[in-house]
């Protein structure tokens, strides 16, 4: 609880400009780049030990990790709730308001990091050796932080308030969530533990603001409905 509040007052305390794409979406109000702690240099000791790691998951790497690094790759709810026991057929415009909304505050928070800290991922290091899980292109952002381990972290944590009783595994979705950017060598271990410190920030940000937990309200019992489970 504590550590909770004390992320929310970093974000309050560090607030930026209205940043969601949705004017109808709260400001989650993080500012990343003030949160984290700078990346390790490209030419420290920390980076070549983060990219070895890389590669021995890459030699290491089973079919089902493949798979799912790849599956991984999607930046969706959906996808996110594969593998925790909650099955959603669809969502509904409310629901997916809801989840769009931290899926913007995700975006722009991590953009302006991104901007901010400028690291090199890891396939573009020279003479890296990997073999991405994902399709590159020239316009890939930067590594540090990893977006899709702040999205896993942020969503995940707001899916922990609609379903409490699978807090475990959604909490164990957020790890692999995260993992699968290691296995399909797409970003450093750094960038992942990264990532997830800013999502759960934007979460709690989120969580705070009035006008977002109305709006969870009534996706919750939606979403516990279409579940199957109790309201």
């Amino acid at each position: 609880m504590l550590r909770n509040a004390f992320i929310v007052l970093i974000c309050l305390s560090f607030g930026a400009p209205a940043l969601a794409d949705d004017p109808s979406c709260p400001d989650a109000a993080v500012r990343v780049s003030v949160l984290l702690m700078p990346p390790p240099q490209r030419d420290s000791a920390q980076t070549r030990a983060e990219l070895q790691e890389l590669l021995h998951l890459q030699k290491s790497r089973t079919p089902e990790q493949v798979k799912q690094a790849k599956d991984d790759d999607h930046r969706t709810v959906e996808r996110f709730l594969a593998g925790t026991g909650i099955k959603l057929e669809q969502l509904s415009p409310a629901a997916k308001h809801l989840f769009d909304c931290i899926s913007s505050a995700v975006r722009e928070a991590v953009h302006e990091a991104k901007t901010s800290f400028v690291r090199t991922r890891p396939y573009r290091v020279e003479g890296n050796k990997l073999h991405v899980l994902k399709t590159l292109s020239d316009k890939d952002s930067s590594s540090y932080p990893s977006g899709h381990a702040t999205y896993g972290a942020a969503v995940g944590l707001v899916l922990t308030e609609i379903f409490p009783e699978k807090k475990r595994e959604i909490q164990k979705r957020i790890q692999d969530y995260g993992y699968s950017r290691l296995v399909s060598g797409a970003h450093f271990r750094s960038d992942v533990y990264a990532g997830q410190i800013a999502g759960a920030a934007i979460a709690a940000s989120l969580l705070s603001n009035e006008a977002f937990r109305d709006e969870l309200k009534n996706v919750r019992i939606e979403l516990r409905k279409a579940a199957g489970m109790a309201p």
